[in-house]
């Protein structure tokens, strides 16, 4: 499912710090003033510091996942992505800013009423 041939090699990169379940890593691909909302779960990071907590929250979570990045692209001031949260096959996308390279602004959208926490973080 993923076309990698289209997709620019840093949102690849990203996703795999993602999956890597690597705070600091996913906090590099960011600004030091990133605005980063997860919409569907109504939450705001600000700042890389705030961004990489954010990261180990989600690890605490829902441990164990990776992101199947089915396209992802690029602007020099923009992006946009579509991922799939495995094992879940929860769905969801992400879209937002850049300056210089690095993420100033992120939301991201996910299909919330599949979404179902796995035993041991209920």
């Amino acid at each position: 499912m993923e076309d990698t041939d289209m997709t620019d090699q840093w949102i690849l990169d990203y996703f795999d710090a993602w999956s890597a379940e690597d705070p600091d890593k996913v906090a590099s691909f960011v600004t030091e003033d990133c605005v980063y909302e997860d919409v569907t779960a109504a939450h705001i990071s600000r700042g890389r510091h705030q961004v990489a907590n954010f990261v180990r929250i989600s690890n605490r979570v829902v441990p164990n996942v990776t992101y199947d990045v089915v396209s992802g692209h690029s602007t020099p001031t923009a992006y946009a992505a579509e991922w799939i949260m495995q094992p879940q096959g929860l769905r969801g996308s992400s879209v937002g800013t850049l300056v210089d390279g690095k993420i100033s602004s992120n939301r991201d959208y996910w299909d919330g009423a599949t979404f179902r926490l796995p035993k041991q973080a209920q």
